[in-house]
């Protein structure tokens, strides 16, 4: 049976640690990945919330001494993005909020493939993101969920002694995109819909896996920032003080339940 076989639309590497190890080189399988995607006309994104694109491109590319970086982004096949320039105020699109993402994605022109002889007709929710491990953990963790709040699938590329944050938000976790040299090695392939990790287009879900509107995520996020800035120390700490106060309280039912899981301890 002939099955619809969905590519992604564009690959997000979200982060320059998504691109850069802590070895300050290259990660393996990145530059493998991205030309691979070029071949099929999928675009590709580098992302940072911490440096202007400018900041970016220079870091990454005196970091590739082939020079292939700046040779995909002089012929727009690569594009570099910062939420620092896309958005006004200052943290405004960090993750958990999908904003830098959203504006991302819909900064640069996709054309997807069509199937059976038909056209290709465009959505976003089919976009890849590359994100990896690093030191703050939580981090990485909010990355897979503003990627989950724009429906898009996430691979977690793990380091070496470092604690995976993600689980239950990434999609795949893999220690490596891998080499043509690897026993193992994450291709375009792997990552459509069907591949190797997942079966069905994701929807727009939050953490926990119920159905959201990422642009109502995005709108209550800018209002909840806007509204932070614009008030005193004194103010910020009264709301702090109310939202304490006004915290979930368990109820019989709840401390019955903790109590049995402290009993079967």
């Amino acid at each position: 049976m002939l099955r619809n076989f969905d590519l992604p639309e564009t690959l997000i590497f979200y982060g320059i640690d998504a691109i850069i190890d802590k070895t300050q080189k290259i990660r393996p399988g990145v530059l493998r990945l991205i030309e691979e995607a070029i071949g099929l006309d999928i675009p590709s994104i580098i992302l940072s919330e911490s440096l202007t694109m400018n900041e970016l491109a220079k870091i990454v590319e005196a970091t590739d001494p082939s020079g292939t970086f700046q040779k995909l982004s002089n012929e727009k096949l690569l594009h570099y993005r910062s939420s620092l320039e896309e958005f006004v105020g200052k943290g405004v699109g960090h993750a958990p909020c999908p904003a830098a993402l959203y504006d991302a994605i819909n900064t640069i022109t996709i054309s997807p493939k069509g199937f059976g002889g038909s056209a290709g007709t465009s959505d976003r929710r089919k976009t890849n993101v590359l994100d990896r491990s690093d030191g703050s953990g939580s981090i990485s963790r909010d990355r897979c969920i503003s990627s989950r709040y724009c429906g898009m699938r996430t691979v977690y590329i793990e380091d070496e002694g470092m604690i995976c944050t993600a689980e239950h938000v990434a999609d795949a976790i893999v220690e490596s995109l891998g080499t043509e040299e690897d026993w193992e090695m994450i291709t375009i392939d792997d990552i459509s819909t069907p591949g190797s990790f997942w079966l069905n287009m994701m929807q727009p879900k939050d953490a926990d896996g119920y159905r959201i509107s990422t642009e109502d995520i995005i709108e209550e996020d800018m209002d909840r920032r806007s509204l932070a800035n614009s008030l005193d120390d004194s103010e910020k700490d009264t709301i702090s003080i109310d939202n304490e106060k006004n915290r979930d309280v368990p109820d019989e039912e709840d401390i019955a339940k903790m109590l049995a899981d402290l009993d079967s301890l």
